[in-house]
């Protein structure tokens, strides 16, 4: 399963492989049919086997969904697996029994049968669905697809394309390990895999024309690896984060993607016909080449970048009131080198070795939290202004995402943030301390958890409960 044999059998012969151009197509498409089935597809192309995985619909990602800003999703989940599914709609402010957490918004879907998803996104941006049932297997067994909502006056580009980056825990014959949850996934950095892919496909590339202009929308739909992207020659403008309008600024730094994060970049493409500009990832360790574009060798479609206003309209969101907000501090604990001895497990206090041997391995305020009956963490009237202290004391790194609100990062280790920007799935690194707060304006039960899956399925999560 090292990363390396795939680089090395397979690096050569990347520029060969039909280049992803996973755009988004000018009509809408509602009701849509989310079949859930398996199904095979070649993550690493045609010098090995294809790889048997689960899917919407046939294609990992699964079918796009795109609407525009104000129109209804009526999407039906149609469930052809041997186990149980629901759909989550990672980043929607959406109605609670619309949410798809399976023994909280509602039942899980069972073989054979079917779910009606009936809601309106009241923001746009760049989404995304998924599995969320054993989430840490389903999703990993490719379980996704892209979501996104379009602004009623989006910028100007010559084309809108969607990368959903992922990455796969394979063996030599490109099977996949079936090493879901592993105690070792649980306490450590969650299930990283040795396969890179870029809409379901490992070194691929996309064709470009020299002069133009990308929307590129970047999905993080790994278990739990994160992505620092470079984009070599390239000086990409980020114009939102987790959906939500950023004031535009060039990325002079890597781009940070964490575990289902999304950031959208407006891109010229200034090489030169017949060049390639390589993505790089760096988070970790070992950089590595993700993905290419590939100039074509015809005429620049212009000369210099095009001077079309690239900013999004700002975000819709109720603001805190940060003044009057209920503060909470939210401490993460637990994992290997976490130094936690104990903590409650349904109430009652317990050695983190009798915890263990549950496969539980993480707390939030010395809290295991291993199912969904559980007191909430957060429980507040509707219209409660929120503060977050998020703590992270342990050894990796956290993706907190909380379900059917927004938030708005204020600081970060103490320094506030020129201009505080909203999330729903910030990364939080080890040793960090982050200032985050909410409007608690949709009432219902929201999950509030790590979404390093394998560390929500081993006891990092809370609940929010909005009256």
């Amino acid at each position: 399963m090292d990363r390396r044999y795939f680089l090395k059998s397979f690096g050569a012969a990347c520029i060969s492989l039909p280049y992803t151009q996973y755009g988004l197509a000018d009509q809408h498409q509602t009701p849509f049919l989310l079949r859930a089935e398996p199904g095979e597809t070649h993550l690493v192309g045609p010098d090995f086997p294809a790889t048997h995985v689960w899917s919407f619909n046939g294609q990992v990602p699964g079918t796009p969904i795109r609407v525009s800003l104000g129109e209804r999703i009526n999407a039906t989940l149609s469930n052809h697996l041997e186990d149980p599914t629901t759909v989550h709609w990672h980043g929607i402010r959406l109605p609670n029994d619309m949410d798809g957490v399976a023994g909280l918004t509602q039942a899980a879907v069972k073989p054979g049968e079917e779910f009606e998803y009936s809601f309106v996104p009241p923001d746009a941006g760049t989404f995304w669905y998924h599995s969320h049932v054993n989430a840490f297997e389903q999703v990993g067994r490719g379980l996704y697809g892209p979501l996104i909502i379009d602004e009623p006056d989006p910028p100007q580009v010559d084309r809108d394309l969607i990368w959903m980056i992922d990455d796969w825990r394979l063996l030599n014959d490109a099977s996949i390990s079936e090493d879901f949850g592993s105690g070792h996934d649980k306490s450590h950095a969650g299930r990283i895999g040795n396969v890179p892919t870029v809409n379901g496909r490992f070194r691929d590339v996309v064709q470009v024309r020299s002069g133009e202009r990308i929307r590129l929308r970047l999905i993080n739909a790994s278990n739990a690896r994160n992505f620092s992207l470079t984009f070599s020659d390239l000086a990409p403008s980020v114009i939102a984060i987790d959906g939500q309008a950023v004031t535009p600024y060039v990325a002079t730094t890597p781009i940070i993607v964490g575990v289902a994060g999304r950031v959208d970049l407006i891109i010229d493409m200034t090489g030169e016909p017949g060049s390639r500009s390589t993505v790089v990832d760096s988070f970790y360790r070992d950089s590595f080449d993700l993905t290419a574009f590939v100039y074509e060798k015809a005429k620049p479609l212009r000369t210099e970048p095009a001077d079309w206003p690239i900013a999004l309209s700002p975000s819709q969101l109720p603001t805190p009131d940060l003044d009057g907000a209920l503060t909470q501090d939210v401490i993460i604990q637990g994992g290997a080198m976490g130094g936690l001895n104990r903590a409650k497990l349904d109430g009652q206090w317990m050695d983190l070795r009798d915890i263990a041997r549950q496969g539980l391995v993480w707390a939030i305020n010395d809290t295991v939290a291993h199912k969904l009956d559980i007191p909430p963490l957060i429980d507040v009237t509707r219209g409660t202004s929120v503060r977050l202290i998020i703590e992270n004391r342990t050894a990796f790194p956290h993706p907190m995402h909380l379900h059917g609100h927004h938030m708005l990062m204020i600081s970060i280790d103490g320094k506030p943030l020129s201009t505080p920007r909203w999330v729903d799935s910030p990364l939080i690194l080890p040793k960090q301390r982050v200032e985050l707060a909410f409007v608690a304006d949709n009432p219902g039960k929201w999950l509030f958890h790590c979404h390093a899956l394998e560390h929500h399925a081993a006891g990092l999560g809370a609940l929010v409960n909005v009256t």
